[in-house]
């Protein structure tokens, strides 16, 4: 079945992402595959999850496989796109680190993002015009963290309750600040600290579930 599928102009050709699911024997495969729209080219498999049918249990409007695939140049060959600049603002995530194209750009985020937001600098070591942006409140107040420690048990990864317990009283803009935030967000360690950092960026459970049961297949590009 296909999930979704998004096409990027990337200047030579246009490339199309399309994520398929299947079940087998209780089982979900999650498949992204990528194909450059030229004659003769091939859909070429990318990423592959696997997880338990019982870690899709948890559904909320924050959590979704565009949020992981297609606002992120880690899973395949897809560039950075504008959707991670908005999809805070336009309710499809909790929290996410944005990249303006421009100053001016920069600069209108800040300005447009002030009642209901966080919005500061993010890493300028690294990004020039880099931006942590997240609603205000805590992870408690758009996640329900007794069924998504419920829906990890099920599905064989035990988190510890105390230390999520307290990720999930954090404002939001805590998780920005790397002075007062032990946790790395962009190369983050720990089940409990992936879990967290999956829901904070608006990752599906199911595919957090995948990353610490170490079973995502990775192929060459």
């Amino acid at each position: 079945m296909l999930l979704l599928q998004q096409k990027y102009d990337i200047g030579e050709c246009d490339i199309v992402f399309s994520l398929y699911r299947e079940i087998q024997n209780e089982e979900v495969i999650v498949t992204l595959t990528y194909q450059f729209q030229v004659p003769g080219a091939e859909e070429v498999p990318c990423k592959r999850f696997h997880y338990p049918l019982c870690a899709e249990r948890y559904q909320s409007p924050y959590l979704s496989w565009y949020n992981l695939i297609c606002c992120s140049n880690n899973y395949g060959p897809i560039p950075v796109v504008s959707y991670m600049n908005y999809s805070v603002q336009e309710g499809k995530k909790s929290a996410a680190t944005i990249y303006p194209d421009t100053a001016e750009e920069y600069m209108k985020i800040i300005a447009d993002t002030t009642e209901g937001y966080y919005c500061f600098p993010f890493n300028i070591e690294e990004y020039q015009y880099m931006l942590y942006i997240s609603k205000k409140g805590t992870l408690a107040d758009y996640f329900d963290l007794n069924e998504i420690l419920s829906v990890y048990r099920e599905s064989g990864i035990s988190l510890e309750a105390e230390k999520m317990q307290t990720y999930f009283a954090k404002e939001l803009n805590w998780f920005g600040n790397a002075k007062e935030c032990p946790i790395e967000i962009h190369n983050c360690l720990g089940n409990e600290e992936l879990a967290t950092v999956g829901l904070l960026f608006g990752y599906p459970v199911e595919s957090t579930v995948a990353l610490l049961h170490r079973t995502i297949d990775m192929f060459e590009e």
